[in-house]
């Protein structure tokens, strides 16, 4: 069977080392081709499906009214932002903005100044006048703003200009845009002032030249905790270099990884960041057992190719059984609603395989070369004599038999923990607001911050109503009806001055009234600029925009509960019209809900798949591989306990969790489950079959464990990144959990499972000899 398969392999492998290595070779110079073509995705693309509706809409809407907008906030005294030098500065902005074509519109003080002083004095150009100016924008009476200026003065001490961006903009648009405004600010000659570039598309682009900075990092700082620890872990023979080698494996299969999602065209996101932390902690493990076995042939005085050849016979499907049930622990997150999650998924799944091939077919053929030129020497290596056992066997032999002893306690302890985690799951906190996934210390998210609480929200929530034609008086009535219950109902959570919909527009204009004929509202809404329309009703008039500005609500249940009032309200809207629900808000709901649903379902899949793999790999035994996946499950339960205890929430990384540990927990178990089988067979009884496994095994289980969880620990430095270093902290106790699991737990349990299975077999043979 497949030992079979793996034995010709190896015999194939020996014949043609110098065929492979020159394949290997090409392949790296393609996949650092295939990787010129990768590129970095931040944004809604990352969290929602593009098939689904909430992207259809959101997209839909961003065609029509632009997508996210940089707000230039200038701070100071009235009369200062009103001084002539800082308006002509403002429309300096303005006019040099206007002429992006990735930017929609500008709206800013001076248009709204230039439209009011048309009707004061006819010529629609800044008044240079200050007291002018002054009764322009401020109701003489109160000496406040006007209700209609509020838009870019929100208050006495601040004006606003927003630069719109066009919506679908190509990537790296909104960059180039931020850019742009930040050059425009620095050269409109602002005086006595204080001047705030902000908004979403420039904590993009910081998060992703962080990510840029963090990935590179985070790569360097797995690979030398690596590094440290194959020194400390791994026994090799003979040459201290030797160590580096299954390094060395994960880096080529990094490329190679890298390489094939240039060409599949898969995007990096914040996700993919701890990828490579996690190959590093994976595959260097893949390389290790290929290794280990090598030098355990090599020991036995066998030549370097009779080593090679049974390294990969014997360690070819054992490993690959765990590359196989890590694969299909992955493969579940392909049903999570979020495209980053399934991007995850495939990209880890990539660079597993990869990691694979590299052990088995490069690393051996690298130590082949080596021992056999050193054995074509006259001077034969002679078999170096076995080491006695270290430290960690002895600490596992002593480990083992107590843990046989009590596994009433041993397993209850352990169940009661992890339906403790279980409880505690739901009560876990969810975060799904992109911004709070990076550093709240950010120059950028504190000016954000800053503009938010002069504002209000500067993230809006839109309802779109398209139609042939928007302007038909029964929809701007609609339109009109709806805003007036959106703002007197729900008052307590929108801003009412930053509520705005064409229906407004018109009725500016057309002393308070919505026109008999859409003609006429045409008519009006052509006199007036097409910057302060195009926010708010398309130029083909098939799609209006009412703004609805929140106030910042305190969880995601009063949101979720105030989208559903505004769902009901925009349910009938008139014939011939459609509204709907978007904006940045609406999709963070949906991701919200996204991440907790998906999440149960896609730890279940998990699960059922490994089970459904165990039972295979265990001949249809059944009771077999539930043993094999309990003690894993157990750690599910620890991890959400741990979760509630440190507070540390649930975000797109951290949801697939369960599943991770799923693939890595269940490795270790096969590999104990394998081994105790194979000294059961030589007939020892339970108790000495376990001991003798788990001080066998036990050191390897352990060094993978370690790099794993060294893979992980590179995590904890990503300091621009909260998000990534919640889940390195999870992670690592998860890894240890899973040791835990996998060392105490599990021999617990299948000594205790055996001895009472031995017990029945007696029972049954004893039964006829009872009498009548």
């Amino acid at each position: 069977g497949t030992m079979n398969f793996f034995n010709r392999l190896g015999i194939f492998v020996e014949r043609r080392r110098l065929l492979i290595l020159i394949v290997g070779a090409l392949f790296i110079i393609a996949a650092i081709f295939g990787a010129q073509s990768l590129s970095m995705a931040t944004g809604i693309k990352t969290f929602l499906s593009s098939d689904s509706r909430t992207y259809k809409d959101y997209m839909a809407f961003s065609e029509h009214f632009g997508g996210q907008s940089v707000v230039v906030m200038v701070a100071g005294d009235l009369t200062q932002l009103l001084a002539l030098e800082n308006l002509k500065a403002m429309e300096s902005i303005e006019e040099r903005m206007a002429q992006n074509p990735d930017v929609i519109s500008v709206i800013g003080p001076p248009l709204f100044i230039k439209q009011a002083a048309r009707q004061h004095t006819g010529a629609s150009t800044l008044p240079d006048d200050p007291q002018v100016l002054l009764d322009i924008v401020t109701d003489p009476e109160t000496g406040q703003v006007r209700p209609q200026f509020q838009e870019v003065f929100p208050d006495e001490g601040h004006a606003l200009v927003s630069v719109i961006i066009r919506g679908g903009a190509p990537y790296g648009g909104e960059s180039e845009v931020t850019e742009q405004v930040l050059q425009a600010v620095a050269e409109a000659g602002f005086s006595d002032v204080e001047v705030i570039v902000s908004g979403w598309p420039v904590i993009s682009g910081e998060i992703r030249d962080m990510m840029q900075s963090g990935l590179r990092q985070t790569m360097l700082i797995s690979a030398l905790l690596m590094l440290a620890v194959l020194v400390l872990l791994f026994n090799v023979r003979g040459f201290f270099a030797r160590r580096w080698l299954a390094l060395a494996m994960v880096a080529i299969a990094t490329i190679y990884t890298f390489g094939v999602m240039g060409v599949l065209g898969i995007s990096i996101t914040m996700m993919s960041m701890p990828v490579f932390a996690i190959l590093i902690g994976l595959g260097v493990d893949y390389a290790i057992q290929f290794h280990n076995r090598y030098d355990e042939e090599m020991r036995k005085g066998r030549t370097a190719a009779q080593a090679l050849v049974n390294s990969i016979t014997f360690m070819g499907p054992a490993v690959g059984i765990a590359l196989i049930v890590v694969c299909l622990s992955l493969a579940s997150l392909f049903i999570s609603p979020l495209p980053m999650i399934r991007d995850f998924g495939v990209m880890l799944l990539l660079g597993l395989v990869m990691c694979y091939l590299a052990a088995l077919f490069l690393s051996l053929i690298i130590l082949h070369w080596r021992d056999s030129r050193s054995q074509a020497k006259p001077n034969p290596t002679v078999p170096e004599p076995e080491k006695g056992p270290g430290w960690v066997e002895k600490g596992l032999r002593r480990l083992t038999p107590a843990v046989i002893k009590h596994p009433a306690i041993v397993l209850g302890i352990a169940l009661a923990l992890s339906i403790g985690g279980w409880v505690a799951d739901s009560h876990v906190g969810i975060e799904a607001d992109e911004k709070k996934l990076i550093s709240q210390d950010i120059q950028a998210v504190k000016d954000y911050d800053r503009v938010e609480t002069v504002v209000g929200s500067l993230s809006t929530t839109s309802i779109m109503v398209e139609a042939e034609d928007v302007t038909e008086p029964a929809i701007l009535a609609w339109i009109w009806q709806l805003e007036q219950r959106v703002v007197s109902e729900y008052a307590d959570r929108v801003a009412e001055a930053r509520t705005r919909s064409v229906a407004d527009l018109i009725r500016d204009e057309n002393d308070g009234q919505l026109p008999q004929s859409a003609e006429r509202a045409k008519q009006i809404l052509d006199g007036i600029p097409r910057t302060s329309r195009v926010n708010l009703v398309a130029d083909d008039y098939s799609a209006a925009n009412l703004v609805i500005a929140t106030k910042p609500l305190e969880n995601f249940d009063e949101y979720k509960e105030f989208y559903a009032q505004l769902e009901k309200d925009i349910a009938d809207p008139p014939p011939g019209a459609r509204a709907a629900l978007t904006g940045g808000p609406v999709v963070g709901i949906k991701v919200f809900d996204a991440l907790t649903s998906g999440r149960a379902n896609m730890t279940l899949l998990g699960v059922g798949l490994i089970l459904g793999a165990l039972v295979l790999l265990f001949r249809l035994n059944l009771l077999r591989a539930l043993m094999a996946i309990v003690p894993i499950s157990f750690v599910i339960g620890w991890s959400s306990g741990l979760m509630y205890v440190t507070g540390i929430k649930f975000t797109p990384l951290t949801a697939t969790l369960g599943v991770l540990i799923l693939g890595i927990g269940a490795e270790y178990t096969i590999l104990l489950m394998m081994r105790y089988r194979e000294e059961r067979g030589r007939g020892e009884d339970p108790a000495q079959a376990m001991t003798t496994a788990v001080a066998t095994i036990g050191r390897a289980v352990i060094a993978s464990g370690c790099t794993t969880m060294a893979g992980f620990g590179a995590l904890l430095t990503a300091s621009g990144f909260p998000v990534i270093q919640d889940f390195g902290i999870v992670t690592l106790f998860d890894v240890a959990f899973a040791l835990l699991a996998s060392l105490i737990v599990l021999p617990a349990l299948v000594v205790w499972i055996d001895r009472w299975r031995q017990r029945q077999r007696a029972e049954k043979i004893a039964l006829p000899l009872q009498p009548k």
